[in-house]
């Protein structure tokens, strides 16, 4: 086991009771205030019926109404182009910062937005992260994500800036160009989306593992355990896994030190509590699940005063990881690594549920795959279709296709219940944002 790497070690350090008695206090001054200053929250809690002056609990917290998506976008509508929710804007309270989200849902674009209290509070988080992964003060990082109006990549530049790393914000080139910057500038670190460093492994060849780059900061996406431990093999690196939100506008769960965990041992993403209150609830009746269930993620900040997130669901689930275990270094909540995806994220083929994470956890367990994608469709009669594209990895010799086609029809009948076709395709385009393996044309 790696030997701790704090970054505020009295409160990495404290008990789970006075974790949950800071959370507490510091929820109670919040919805306070957001009571007192917010619209958008003010007016949908009297709409519920709900005075939030009379919760002193968080069992008194789990009766405040949870917002979603539509909500935001609903008030964006209603009250254009902030919506009533963002303060830091509509308040005149100084600098603000604004992200978009992408609208691929199809129920539009969020806006959010952070004001220099709530940006200077991220900050902060991105320097646990850091710290945990073995980040110092001046080390190269490559941050392959373009900076846009999406937080995805605005916020870890932020994030990195602050944690006093020198960033190559490549983001915006194209793959050759930062294959290129990698070779000139020997980063410690690659920092972006889990998919795209497979991009740029493949890119580079056996150059990859005998590069300067031993540590990344994976992340933006749901990937399996065995997708992530074949990312460090081709990299010769240790990963460390991260989760965020648009709706938190920062990363907010890491690893820790330990990295991202072995088969059949997966490791933890830690929740970064002093600023964020995690609750993970069972999708229909709303109620906690217990240590090591599985359950929809509710995110509340417990620093965004001026532009809120209140029991906002982000449709994500994972199996949650209750913070006070035997033998933990912290005593943060968390969740397993690995187990996050998506709670409305099922495909139904041929009469059939399959979960596009249980295709992952197939297929990247196959040592010589690189990349794959899933595309849906309809024959004349109707049927459903599917069709599994397989990118192999550049050691693997074109030979040996067949046979790895064979076997991957019959694992994929075997774990899913279904055939698919499966074939062997030159490339798989991956973005440099989230890897989109799943085409439904039907």
């Amino acid at each position: 086991m790696t030997e701790p790497r704090f970054y505020q070690r009295e409160i990495e350090t404290m008990s789970r009771d006075e974790l949950d008695a800071m959370q507490l206090q510091k929820l109670l001054e919040m919805l306070e205030h957001v009571a007192r200053t917010n619209p958008f929250y003010a007016n949908f809690w009297k709409q519920a019926g709900i005075d939030v002056s009379k919760v002193k609990s968080f069992e008194d917290f789990r009766l405040v109404p949870m917002i979603e998506k539509s909500h935001i976008v609903a008030d964006q509508n209603e009250h254009p182009p902030f919506g009533s929710r963002s303060g830091s804007v509509n308040q005149n309270l100084g600098r603000t910062d604004l992200y978009t989200t992408s609208g691929t849902s199809g129920q539009g674009k969020e806006l959010h937005a952070c004001s220099l209290r709530e940006l200077k509070a991220m900050e902060e988080i991105y320097r646990y992260g850091m710290s945990w992964a073995g980040m110092s003060p001046g080390d190269i990082v490559l941050l392959t994500l373009p900076i846009t109006m999406l937080a995805g990549g605005r916020v870890e530049y932020q994030g990195a800036v602050a944690s006093d790393l020198t960033v190559l914000p490549v983001g915006n080139y194209d793959a050759a160009s930062k294959v290129d910057h990698i070779r000139r500038f020997n980063p410690k670190a690659l920092f972006g989306s889990t998919s795209y460093f497979g991009t740029l492994a493949t890119m580079m060849g056996d150059d990859a593992r005998a590069s300067s780059v031993d540590t990344l900061l994976t992340g933006l996406e749901g990937a399996s355990l065995p997708f992530l431990k074949s990312i460090e093999e081709m990299w010769g690196a240790k990963a460390y896994d991260r989760f965020g939100c648009a709706n938190m506008r920062a990363d907010f769960m890491w690893s820790d030190e330990n990295g991202i965990g072995e088969p059949g041992k997966p490791g933890t993403l830690l929740n970064v509590d002093p600023y964020v209150l995690m609750e993970v609830v069972d999708p229909t009746t709303g109620l906690p699940v217990g240590d090591g269930e599985f359950g929809e993620l509710v995110i509340t900040s417990l620093y965004h005063l001026d532009n809120p997130a209140i029991r906002n669901r982000v449709r994500d689930g994972a199996v949650f990881q209750k913070g006070g275990r035997k033998g933990s270094i912290r005593n943060f909540h968390g969740v397993e690594m690995a187990s996050i995806s998506r709670i409305d994220d099922v495909k139904k083929v041929k009469g059939i549920n399959i979960y596009p994470q249980a295709v992952d956890d197939l297929v990247f367990s196959w040592p010589e795959i690189e990349q794959y994608e899933v595309i849906l469709s309809r024959s004349s009669s109707f049927a459903d279709i599917a069709n599994l594209r397989l990118q192999l990895r550049s050691s693997v010799a074109a030979s040996s296709a067949e046979q790895i086609i064979a076997r991957a029809k019959d694992a994929v009948k075997t774990r899913l219940g279904i055939n698919f076709n499966i074939e062997i395709v030159p490339k798989v385009e991956v973005s440099d944002y989230k890897a989109r393996r799943w085409k439904d044309l039907r």
